[in-house]
């Protein structure tokens, strides 16, 4: 009997040297492609998580491998389709200056060259490692732009309400809270942009993981939004607070320091709620045998 814990063994050594090398290739092609994400991995905290993207896509491939038991390595022409999707990409990015669709072609490209090597079912088994991906590419300036302002807008009205419910002194005026001895200013940086690629990226990669219909999967992944902008107001919030009753300097330190760091310890304790909650309220119908019927 076929182990349900360990990779193919039915795969001839040919190919796994095959795919070893194709991989090198795709690799060395996508050179220029890779330094310039790493670069702006390095130097954009919005996108500072880039690194550990491909980690995690690898980690889905080994979660999944049971998938791949008894596969023979059949592989389909059909990938050629994909990797001539993955080159029409570039094409239009070199000719056109576009360098935008340069990084996307890699996902068309390895989806191709899986599909290639090891058929349609490789291809059941890879793809969310393959999709996952994207949370490498930073978003284009257009998109990134578009959506901090609302985000923005949203932390600053949703933090003002709140601490005026708290019955703190709290007016806004554009993206800055005015309070009884301070203004605090909801800058882009500020947007909660950054919290809502890395934790967008966490929640899909949990949603891949846990044991649950296909709906709870897509709720999880969709409430990444609201989660990241619940912690986001929370940070505005107890900084306002800090202006008010203890000082500016503990208030900045808390603000541009500590609440970085713990806003993501806060948002992973959101997300577990949500899953237990889920858990508490939907419970999934027993798995009951036929009955025998004799005679």
């Amino acid at each position: 009997m076929t182990s349900r814990t360990s990779w193919p063994t039915s795969w001839p050594t040919s190919l796994w040297v095959g795919s070893l090398a194709v991989g090198a290739a795709v690799l060395w092609s996508y050179a220029e492609p890779f330094k310039s994400l790493a670069h702006r991995w390095m130097n954009e905290p919005d996108y500072s998580h880039g690194f550990l993207v491909p980690v995690f896509a690898g980690y889905l491939l080994w979660h999944r491998r049971a998938m791949m038991d008894g596969a023979r390595g059949v592989g389909s022409w059909w990938g050629l389709l994909l990797i001539g999707v993955a080159a029409g990409m570039r094409w239009v990015a070199s000719y056109y200056f576009y360098p935008l669709l340069d990084a996307p072609s890699l996902l068309f490209c390895l989806a191709g060259v899986v599909v290639i090597l090891g058929g349609w079912q490789a291809l059941r088994w890879s793809w969310p490692a393959i999709a996952y991906l994207m949370f490498m590419i930073p978003l284009p300036g257009v998109i990134a732009s578009a959506l901090s302002s609302p985000l923005q807008k949203v932390a600053t009205v949703s933090s003002t309400w709140l601490l005026q419910t708290f019955g703190l002194p709290a007016v806004a005026r554009g993206h800055v809270i005015s309070l009884t001895n301070a203004q605090i200013g909801v800058v882009e940086a500020c947007s909660g942009l950054r919290m809502l690629m890395l934790f967008t990226a966490i929640t899909v990669g949990a949603s891949f993981l846990i044991e649950r219909p296909l709906w709870e999967k897509i709720f999880v992944a969709i409430s990444a939004l609201a989660i990241a902008l619940i912690t986001n107001i929370f940070r505005i919030t107890v900084t306002a607070f800090l202006h008010e009753y203890v000082g500016k300097e503990l208030a900045e330190k808390v603000f541009h320091d500590l609440a970085g760091w713990l806003m993501m310890p806060a948002a992973t304790l959101l997300l577990m709620l949500e899953l237990h909650v889920l858990s508490k309220l939907l419970i999934p119908p027993e798995q009951s045998k036929p009955v025998m019927m004799l005679r």
